[in-house]
């Protein structure tokens, strides 16, 4: 089984923790292939951030898909970014990590927090969490004050914070279970869940389960109404302008490749 880890962001700092968390839950004989997106932004910490980013990712993971074929896509960014367009022009199986993450955390527990980047990205996510269907099982949306790269590099401070914030979820907000709400945070989930005593779910790992078992049942999702393929031939929509502009932003890379991590540790 192969699963496209995809990275909306144009980060390759968040790529690797992804794509690192992505193969720590994957099941012996699942290779995990990561993408980044070849444009867009580097921190998707607000709506804007994720509209700019989100016709990039989409055409690229369109391209690769074609390229690779694998049995799986992953979308490793908690929120939108292009989750229902994606599942409109693919096959198979289209997880997004925020999607995958709640619907397990409601097997695992009464109610859960999520915990985001940011204070002004915590309306987004209770967004995302109504949008999906998750309001009556979402106890809070918290945030921690780091960015995404800065989750992944200054692991000491993040830690803190998160601490900190899983603790007042359960004390003051009822949480059973606690979601880390972002790619940035992968691999914080077993630390947090031996001190806190409560399930801490890594969202890329979630959406990694998810997705095999979806391949496993043979399985996807629907294609009848809502995710029916788009009616215009997919050209008419522009995807090749973007494509266009790829290689300048990624210093010469083709499209297809950019951002691409191997598969050896």
């Amino acid at each position: 089984m192969k699963i496209l880890a995809v990275n909306p962001n144009t980060s390759d700092i968040v790529l690797d923790v992804i794509v690192r968390s992505a193969r720590r839950a994957a099941a012996p004989g699942t290779e995990i292939v990561g993408l980044r997106s070849p444009g867009g932004t580097r921190n998707i910490d607000c709506a804007y951030g994720d509209y700019m980013s989100a016709p990039h990712v989409i055409e690229a993971v369109r391209l690769r898909v074609a390229e690779d074929r694998p049995d799986a896509v992953v979308l490793c960014g908690f929120g939108n970014v292009g989750i229902f367009a994606l599942k409109e022009i693919l096959d198979v199986p289209v997880c997004s990590i925020s999607e995958s993450s709640m619907a397990m955390a409601c097997l695992l527990g009464h109610r859960f927090s999520t915990l985001t980047m940011l204070d002004q990205f915590i309306p987004y996510q209770q967004d995302m969490v109504r949008l999906y269907g998750f309001e009556a099982k979402c106890a809070s949306v918290r945030a921690i004050d780091v960015n995404v790269e800065r989750a992944v590099i200054e692991r000491e401070e993040t830690l803190r914070q998160l601490t900190a914030q899983v603790n007042t979820v359960v004390a003051e907000d009822g949480a059973e279970v606690v979601i880390l709400a972002c790619a940035g945070l992968c691999d914080y989930d077993r630390e947090l869940t031996e001190s806190s005593g409560v399930p801490v779910i890594d969202p890329v790992v979630a959406g990694v389960k998810m997705a095999e078992a979806f391949v496993g049942m043979g399985v996807t999702h629907s294609k009848v109404r809502k995710f029916h393929a788009p009616p215009q031939p997919l050209p008419d929509y522009g995807g090749a302008t973007l494509e266009r502009a790829w290689p300048a932003a990624c210093g010469g890379a083709p499209a297809s490749t950019a951002g691409v991590a191997p598969n050896d540790e």
